[in-house]
């Protein structure tokens, strides 16, 4: 498995790509990811935090799905097609090119929190998951100001697997797309 895997706007999960698949907290992510999620849950807890995992490996089945949901949504306040088509890519992906698509990329939240928010980031449990996820080969995926470079907002839930690599990515303050470009 390439634990480096860039999927994003521009780069879609490759042709007949399926990731082996274990269930943390009800849901399925990579293997690999998933023991490491679990390990880091267990240590959060440790510190009296509790998190889970609301999302992670998504078929492109249910990804379509999520998108046109958040177009007609969209359209329901008033939007055009077009226009409700390019604000809904803002902040979910197509499917195919979702990293929810490769079972790396998960959204964690509060064990309480029924839905992804971003007052998320001025709770104990993202301050915790951002000092600690690289210990575990996580990364905050979409970070603040860097819309630009990674295509979608900013998305304190949203953490990516990318093993041995997250040490490395977190030090560098880069997010994947930069790391892999600095990297070659």
């Amino acid at each position: 498995m390439n634990y480096l895997l860039l999927v994003n706007k521009k780069n879609p999960v490759p042709e007949g790509f399926y990731p082996g698949l274990s269930k943390a907290d009800g849901k399925y992510c990579e293997e690999k990811c998933a023991k490491a999620y679990l390990q880091m849950k267990a240590a959060a807890m440790r510190h009296g935090l509790k998190i889970k995992l609301l999302s992670g490996y998504r078929s492109a089945a249910y990804q379509k799905m999520l998108f046109l949901r958040e177009v007609n949504k969209l359209k329901s306040i008033g939007l055009s097609d077009e226009e409700a088509y390019f604000k809904a890519n803002e902040s979910v992906a197509l499917p195919g090119f979702s990293e929810h698509n490769t079972g790396l990329g998960l959204d964690i939240v509060r064990e309480d929190d029924d839905d992804v928010y971003e007052e998320f980031e001025k709770t104990e449990e993202f301050l915790w998951l951002i000092k600690n996820c690289a210990d575990f080969g996580f990364i905050l995926r979409y970070p603040e100001g860097k819309t630009e470079i990674t295509g979608y907002i900013y998305e304190p839930w949203h953490f990516r697997y990318v093993d041995e690599y997250a040490v490395k990515i977190k030090n560098s303050g880069k997010t994947l797309e930069e790391y892999l470009t600095y990297r070659k």
